[in-house]
C-alpha cells in the first residue's frame, strides 16, 4: 500500500459520495412525486487481502436502498377517481406497448404502483399520471360477485344497468298508543275490511259463573252484630261437599265481619269457601271449585238470617258442565292444525265460562271470546285470508260445523272516505315493475281491538286510488299485528308477503315485506297520534339507468352512479403484496417489476384503499438537505485526500531532482 493506493481509496470515496447524491438530488426532485419512494445509499467498505496485521481500508462502495414499504402521507382531493392505499400494497397496473383499431394492446406484463392518481380517458380506462393503466376484477352488477380471480385491465364505457324488479320492502316504525282514528268499526262498511272467516254462535241461554249469595233483606257491614240480625245463638255452617266450617255463635265472634273472617280462615287452616261482601251489602260464598256444591245451614233460623233460606239450603255452582255442556269444540284455521277444547273435570277440561274465555283466547291464528251473560261465542281468523273449519259433539253454542270461507280483506272504494277516517297513515314509497316503471304503494294502519293488555292492529295497501262503488280501494295485507301492554309485537313477525301486489293496475308479484327484528313497536309517541312514525321505509328496485360517473368506497371497489339513482359496484381493485417489496425493480412513471429477490405477488391481500386520496412521497426534505451536507462534506474531504496525495507524489518527485 502507498500514496497512490490512497488516491485510488480517495476516488472511490468520491464515486460513492456521487452515487449518493444522486440519489439525494433524485429524492428531492420527486418529493412531490405521487406516492414516490424514497431511494436511501447504503455504503459498504473494501478490505485488502493482505495479512491481518497488514490488511487497510482499501476503498468504498455504494449500493441504493428501497423504502416501498414505508408509508407516505395521506391526503384528500376532490377527485373521486384518486386513490390511496393506506398500509401494504400495490396497484395493479399495465403500460400499453401500443394501439390497434384505436385500442390500446397490453404484454400482458403486470407493473406495481403506489401512484393513484387515476382518471378516466376518453376510452372509459382508468390511467394515472405515468400512462399506467389500472387493473382489477370486475364485479357482476346483478349478483354482485367478482367475475373471476385474475386482475384485467378495467373500462368503463357505455355501462348500462337494467330495470330490477321490487321484490322486498324494509319497513321499521312505531305505531302510536293511542290512534286519533280510534278502533275501526266494521259495521260502518258494505264489506267488512277487517274480518277474515268468522263465525258466532246463538244457542241455548247458559247462566254465567255465579257464587252462592244471600240476599236478606239488610245491608251488611263487617261490624253489624248477629244479634241485630236475631242470630244469638246457636251455629252457622258452610259445606263444599268434603269439608264443613261450623261457626258458634258468642264463641268464635258476635259481628260478621267475625263471621267472615271465620270462614276465610277454614278447617285447619284449609278454606273451602272464600265469604266476603258484595257492594250491595249482601254475604257472598264463592266456592273453590267450581264444579261443588255450597250448603249453608246450622241452628234453626241463623242461614235465613243471613239471607240464605231457611234450614240447610243447598247452591248448586252455575258451570257449563251443570247445564248441560259436554263433548268437545275444534278448530282450525288454514295452514294450521285442528285445536280442540275438551269440556269436563278433567286436568286441562274447561267447565266454566271463565275457563272457556281463556281457552278460547289462547286459540292460535283465531281471535276468540264467550258472552259470559248469555255464553254466546265468536270465532275471528285473525289472518284475513284464511278459512275457518269448526267441529267437535258439542252443540249448546249454537256453532254448525263447517268451513267459513275468508272475507275478501279489501275495503271498496264506497268506504274508503271511511276507511281513511278510522285509520293512520303507514308512509308510503315508490317501487317498480319489471319494466322499471314506477309503482307509488301506499300503506295504511287500522286498530282493530284495544285493551289493557295490548292491541291488534291490521296493515293495508292501495290497490286503486281512483277506486269507486264495489271497486277495491285498500286491500289487506293478509296478517295481524297484536301488541302487548309493552309495545311489543306479541308474538313477532319478521315478514310478510303482499301476494300479487297490484296498485293502479301494475302488478309487482309477490313482495316480501320485511320488518326484521323488533322491527315493529307501538310506543307512546308525542309527535302524532294520526300516522305511524316510519323508521325505515325502503325498497329494492330500479328502473334502468345509464353510467354518468365512478369512486371507489370502502370496500376497495370502483362504484357507478347511474341516471337511476342507483349506485353500485362495478370492479374490485386488486392490491398486490410482495414478501420482499423492497427487492421490486424500479421503472420510469414510479412503477414497479417483480424480481426473483422480491417475490411473486399476492393478490388480495394488502391495505385499504381511500377514494378521493393521493398518499404523498415518503421523502423528508428536511433529512434529505442534511444528507446533502454530510455527502458534500464527505465529497470535500476525499478531495482533499487526493490533494494531500498529490502533495506527497510532488515531495517525493522534488527529491528525486
Amino acid at each position: 500500500m502507498g500514496i497512490f493506493d490512497a488516491l485510488t481509496t480517495a476516488v472511490a470515496g468520491l464515486q460513492a459520495q456521487s452515487y449518493a447524491l444522486q440519489n439525494i438530488s433524485g429524492n428531492i426532485a420527486n418529493s412531490q412525486t405521487t406516492g414516490y419512494k424514497e431511494t436511501d445509499t447504503t455504503f459498504s467498505d473494501l478490505v485488502n487481502a493482505s495479512a491481518q496485521a497488514d490488511q487497510t481500508a482499501d476503498g468504498v462502495t455504494a449500493s441504493s436502498t428501497a423504502s416501498n414499504t414505508v408509508q407516505g402521507t395521506i391526503q384528500s382531493t376532490s377527485v373521486s377517481t384518486d386513490m390511496a392505499i393506506n398500509g401494504d400494497g400495490f396497484f395493479v397496473v399495465a403500460m400499453p406497448t401500443g394501439t390497434a383499431d384505436n385500442t390500446p394492446v397490453f404484454s400482458g406484463i403486470d407493473n406495481y404502483t403506489r401512484e393513484g392518481d387515476f382518471q378516466l380517458n376518453s376510452d372509459g380506462y382508468l390511467v394515472n399520471g405515468s400512462g399506467y393503466y389500472l387493473m382489477g376484477t370486475p364485479i357482476d352488477s346483478a349478483t354482485g360477485n367478482p367475475i373471476g380471480s385474475t386482475p384485467e385491465v378495467l373500462q368503463f364505457n357505455n355501462e348500462f344497468v337494467p330495470a330490477q324488479e321490487t321484490t322486498e320492502i324494509q319497513y321499521q316504525g312505531n305505531l302510536p298508543s293511542t290512534p286519533s282514528s280510534g278502533v275501526l268499526d266494521p259495521a260502518g262498511f258494505e264489506s267488512n275490511p277487517i274480518s277474515g272467516a268468522e263465525v258466532a254462535g246463538d244457542g241455548a241461554t247458559l247462566e254465567p259463573d255465579a257464587p252462592a249469595t244471600g240476599s236478606g233483606t239488610n245491608t251488611l257491614t263487617d261490624s253489624t252484630t248477629l244479634a241485630s240480625l236475631g242470630i244469638t245463638t246457636g251455629t252457622i255452617t258452610v259445606n263444599d261437599g268434603p269439608n264443613t266450617t261450623t261457626f258458634t255463635v258468642g264463641t268464635d265472634g258476635t259481628t260478621v265481619g267475625s263471621l267472615i273472617s271465620f270462614i276465610n280462615s277454614g278447617v285447619s287452616g284449609n278454606a273451602a269457601v272464600t265469604a266476603s261482601l258484595n257492594g250491595s251489602g249482601d254475604l257472598v260464598l264463592t266456592g273453590q271449585n267450581d264444579t261443588d256444591t255450597i250448603t249453608v245451614g246450622g241452628s234453626t233460623g241463623n242461614a235465613a238470617a243471613l239471607g240464605f233460606g231457611a234450614g240447610n239450603t243447598t247452591f248448586d255452582p252455575t258451570n257449563l258442565l251443570t247445564q248441560g255442556v259436554s263433548g268437545d269444540l275444534t278448530v282450525q284455521v288454514t295452514g294450521g292444525s285442528a285445536q280442540t277444547i275438551t269440556f269436563g273435570t278433567g286436568a286441562g277440561d274447561v267447565a266454566t265460562m271463565a275457563q272457556l274465555q281463556t281457552a278460547l283466547q289462547n286459540l292460535t291464528g283465531v281471535t276468540g271470546s264467550v258472552n259470559t251473560s248469555n255464553g254466546d261465542i265468536t270465532l275471528l281468523a285473525t289472518n284475513p285470508a284464511a278459512s275457518l273449519t269448526v267441529g267437535g259433539t258439542s252443540t249448546p253454542f249454537g256453532i254448525a260445523n263447517g268451513t267459513i270461507s275468508p272475507g275478501s280483506g279489501a275495503v271498496i272504494g264506497s268506504d274508503a272516505t271511511t276507511f281513511t277516517d278510522q285509520s293512520i297513515s303507514g308512509g308510503s314509497i315508490t317501487a317498480y315493475d319489471s319494466q322499471g316503471n314506477p309503482v307509488n304503494i301506499q300503506f295504511r294502519w287500522a286498530q282493530v281491538s284495544s285493551s289493557s293488555g295490548g292491541s291488534t292492529w291490521q296493515l293495508y295497501y292501495q290497490t286503486d286510488s281512483n277506486a269507486t262503488g264495489s271497486t277495491t280501494a285498500w286491500q289487506n295485507a293478509g296478517q295481524t299485528f297484536s301488541f302487548n301492554s309493552s309495545g311489543e309485537m306479541s308474538p313477532p313477525i319478521a315478514n310478510v308477503t303482499l301476494q300479487n301486489l297490484t296498485v293502479n293496475g301494475d302488478n309487482l308479484g309477490n313482495v316480501e315485506l320485511n320488518f326484521g327484528t323488533n322491527g315493529l313497536t307501538q310506543f307512546a309517541d308525542s309527535n302524532s297520534s294520526s300516522e305511524a312514525q316510519v323508521n325505515t321505509l325502503q325498497q329494492n328496485g330500479y328502473a334502468a339507468g345509464t353510467l354518468q360517473s365512478i369512486a371507489v368506497n370502502d370496500q376497495n371497489e370502483i362504484t357507478g352512479t347511474f341516471s337511476n339513482g342507483q349506485t353500485i359496484p362495478l370492479a374490485q381493485i386488486t392490491l398486490a403484496t410482495f414478501s420482499g417489496a423492497n427487492s421490486l425493480q424500479a421503472l420510469d412513471g414510479n412503477a414497479y417489476a417483480a424480481t426473483a429477490e422480491s417475490g411473486t405477488p399476492v393478490y388480495g391481500a394488502g391495505g385499504t384503499v381511500e377514494g378521493s386520496s393521493l398518499e404523498s412521497s415518503n421523502v423528508d426534505i428536511a433529512t434529505q438537505f442534511s444528507d446533502l451536507i454530510v455527502t458534500q462534506q464527505a465529497y470535500s474531504a476525499n478531495a482533499r485526500v487526493m490533494q494531500t496525495a498529490d502533495q506527497m507524489i510532488q515531495s517525493l518527485l522534488q527529491v528525486i531532482q
